[in-house]
């Protein structure tokens, strides 16, 4: 067979509003009304730069609520400049845009293809002639859908390269929704090249091959559970019909939490500081984009008495906002949350005949010893049956920083009193 590219993204969300921001400067505000078309814009772009054969969307092109007829226009007008390009689009409808909620009041170019929410449709994509791929899609017919729609699929039958596009959560992730859930085992069954999917918006390669399974994510961030890069996944399938997924960014504006230590800080002009070189990094690695952060301060210092007669916002948020309303790269500072603590040695007390002497001993032991270990001891309490596949998994860098943070919150607690 000969090779091609096609663009898997999911979960636009189309002019769906932002979360947790107060008020922003006028040009912030008006990139983030933007951002989610701006997004999905760049996806098309990203379709036709790479001469895509086509471009699939794994549910919730729309937002629950917000199918307004400007988000319609813009859909229209996006997906009419993949068409004129060749680019065929083939959308499945998810639980925040399902057909019996669908709005479309403006027409559709003969090249968008909507599945239905019946049965699996399977849909050829041709170049001259001659069967390139095929794309099997489902959509929700409703908001709720509880059923493994996965199970619908039909078991291929050789042929063409096959694409699966499912709005689904896989493996029942408890932070998403449990709607159409299935297994991993249940699409590899179908025995389909690449299934592209919906729903939880990470972008993450669930399964590499037999079939190669990723969850496109969202193409645009839209509050602080959704930071770090998000965009679409351009996948080659080579002569050999292996698709190579690759993951590009197309978020407008990306979101950042940034935790920092007051410890070995005296003064508040070096914490100032500090957070400016922490912007100017953020501003750096956005890459032209714009960034929203979150700031916490954390650990035990100096300034933590000082900290406490500063008002967060008019001291600290508004300062490190000065002049960025005005970029277009600009790294505007959402909030400032403080959780310092008085300063405190903590290998004197360490030696200290007391309680939190004994707790911290204990957390230095801790650090030493064979992670095995301690899952024996964990077994043999109540609930562990309820962590262990989670626990199992961990490196020795997940239980250095659980140690490190039971640590500092055994310090908080117990010095709470004392100071």
């Amino acid at each position: 067979m000969d090779g091609f590219t096609f663009v898997h993204c999911a979960d636009l969300h189309l002019d769906a509003p932002f979360e947790g921001l107060a008020a922003v400067a006028p040009q912030v505000r008006e990139c983030l009304r933007e951002a989610t078309f701006r997004a999905f814009e760049r996806i098309v772009d990203l379709a036709r730069e790479t001469q895509a054969a086509f471009l699939v969307i794994a549910g919730d092109v729309y937002d629950s609520g917000h199918h307004s007829l400007y988000a319609q226009i813009r859909f229209q007008e996006a997906v009419k400049r993949a068409a004129e390009s060749g680019v065929e689009v083939f959308v499945a409808h998810g639980n925040h845009d399902p057909l019996s909620a669908w709005e479309a009041k403006l027409s559709l170019p003969p090249q968008v293809h909507r599945f239905s929410g019946a049965e699996v449709e399977c849909l050829p994509v041709r170049r001259q002639g001659a069967e390139l791929a095929r794309v099997y899609g489902i959509s929700f017919p409703v908001r709720e859908v509880r059923e493994n729609l996965a199970a619908r699929f039909p078991r291929k039958e050789g042929g063409s390269f096959a694409v699966g596009v499912l709005h689904a959560n896989v493996g029942g992730n408890p932070a998403h929704d449990n709607y159409a859930p299935c297994s991993l085992a249940n699409l590899t069954a179908t025995g389909l090249d690449y299934f592209a999917l919906g729903h939880i918006h990470a972008p993450q390669v669930l399964r590499e091959e037999g079939p190669c399974v990723v969850y496109a994510g969202t193409p645009q961030g839209r509050h602080i559970r959704e930071a770090g890069p998000r965009g679409c996944y351009v996948v080659q399938v080579g002569a050999d019909g292996r698709p190579r997924p690759r993951f590009v960014p197309t978020d407008v504006v990306r979101w950042h939490q940034e935790t920092r230590s007051i410890e070995g800080l005296a003064h508040l002009d070096e914490l100032l500081e500090d957070l400016q070189a922490v912007r100017e990094r953020l501003r750096e690695e956005a890459e032209g984009r714009g960034v929203i952060w979150r700031l916490h301060l954390a650990g035990r210092g100096e300034l933590h008495e000082r900290l406490l007669r500063l008002d967060p916002e008019r001291d600290l948020a508004e300062a490190l906002r000065q002049g960025e309303g005005s970029r277009p790269d600009f790294v505007w500072l959402e909030g400032v949350f403080i959780a310092t603590r008085p300063a405190v040695d903590l290998e004197e007390r360490r030696r200290a005949p007391d309680f939190l002497g004994e707790v911290l001993r204990a957390a230095r032991r801790l650090r030493e010893a064979d992670p095995a270990e301690i899952l024996t001891l964990l077994r043999t309490r109540g609930g562990f049956h309820l962590l262990e596949d989670s626990l199992s998994r961990w490196s020795g860098a997940d239980w250095e920083a659980a140690v490190g943070a039971a640590e500092a919150q055994a310090v908080d607690l117990l010095l709470r009193g004392e100071e």
